[in-house]
């Protein structure tokens, strides 16, 4: 199936969900610009994504994925992006098939009292801070409908390069899992392990072998917990390219 062109002239930017025909949930959200992207999902060559994953089991199963318009009609690619974002964050990252949240997360779903955390917390002067810890920015991967082990995955796995000194003297033992410059956990580091190893609520799609993931605990009542990591000129520490930094200690 494809949209005409009369129809695509009505959709103006629109996102849409594939459906699985075998319990009519959907199982990916996406956005688009009168064109037809919505249906090249069901035509791409199969991958190791989470999606086609998924549309193959259908397949398997003697079925065929199906497309739903969500919300059509959008002015601006920028008001897709919301809608997107924020069924995604209403269904939930980890009952899709997405691999991040979608833009606009800094103001996606999250309970009332994360968003006073965010905007209310205390901020802390990273150079002051005594203890040596690794800092891991998971705004993509985070969802405030994940699990206490799913939040911990998401800290702790998938991490390219970590030197190998610091994986075998542990030179950095405490982790912080950062949102938009606010630690909402941390954990200390016990070991380091190749990508997938471990249990997880997560796989590794990756055949990467430079990858890390880390096993260990929850700090509950950690003093940085809840605070705002900010530099020498009071801005909250950008994340990032590489997904993790260090903090040396005082």
């Amino acid at each position: 199936m494809k949209f005409s062109q009369q129809t695509r002239l009505h959709l103006r930017f629109y996102v849409y969900g594939l459906v699985d025909p075998r319990d009519q949930k959907i199982f990916y959200i996406g956005k688009a610009s009168a064109n037809n992207r919505a249906f090249d999902h069901l035509k791409a060559a199969a991958t190791e994504s989470r999606k086609s994953q998924r549309i193959s089991e259908i397949r398997a199963a003697g079925c065929e994925p199906s497309v739903e318009v969500l919300r059509y009609g959008l002015e601006t690619e920028s008001a897709a992006f919301d809608v997107e974002a924020a069924l995604i964050d209403a269904f939930g990252l980890e009952n899709l098939t997405n691999s991040v949240r979608g833009h606009g997360v800094d103001r996606g779903r999250m309970p009332a009292e994360v968003v006073e955390r965010l905007h209310g917390a205390k901020p802390v002067v990273v150079t002051e801070i005594d203890e040596p810890c690794m800092v891991f920015f998971i705004k993509n991967t985070y969802t405030p409908t994940q699990s206490e082990q799913e939040i911990y995955d998401s800290v702790r796995q998938f991490w390219y390069q970590v030197s190998e000194s610091n994986r075998e003297n542990l030179s950095y033992r405490i982790a912080l899992g950062v949102v938009d410059g606010v630690v909402i956990r941390a954990y200390s580091i016990a070991g380091w392990f190749p990508a997938g190893s471990t249990f997880s609520t997560r796989k590794y799609e990756s055949e990467r072998r430079d990858k890390w993931e880390f096993v260990g605990q929850k700090i509950d009542g950690h003093a940085l917990v809840g605070r705002l990591l900010v530099g020498g000129d009071g801005l909250p520490i950008p994340a990032v390219q590489n997904g993790y930094t260090y903090l040396q200690g005082a």
